[in-house]
Parts: C-alpha cells; structure tokens; sequence
C-alpha cells in the first residue's frame, strides 16, 4: 500500500498532474466551505480557492515556470 502510494506520488511530483489534482482539491474544499458558511459573500469559492493556492505555492517555493 506505501509504495503504491509513493509511486504515485513519484509520478504526480514529475507532471503537472500535481498541480491540477492540488487545484481541483482546493476548489472542492472552497466549495464546501462556502456552503457550510451558509453562502457567505466573503467566502467566494474561486476567490477563496485562488488565495489558498498562492499561500500553498509560496508556502512550497514552486518556481513560477511550473
């Protein structure tokens, strides 16, 4: 089970799978957070998405290339 899930984790490491896969995962938690908070106009999901990617980016020091 670990070196399945590492092989993975080889593969999205080496293609921008990573990435889209993080983005999709993101979005889905803004979502959910958006309507746990009752549609908070403050809690828009690609505002609140978008942010949390370029925390986890600049927290993770991906080079803007990637």
């Amino acid at each position: 089970m670990i070196s399945s899930l590492s092989g993975i984790w080889v593969f999205l490491a080496k293609s921008p799978l990573l990435w889209l896969t993080v983005t999709l995962l993101v979005y889905l938690a803004a979502v959910w957070l958006y309507r746990r908070s009752g549609a908070s106009p403050f809690l828009i999901p690609v505002l609140t998405a978008v942010s949390a990617l370029i925390g986890i980016l600049l927290l993770s020091d991906t080079p803007y290339p990637t």
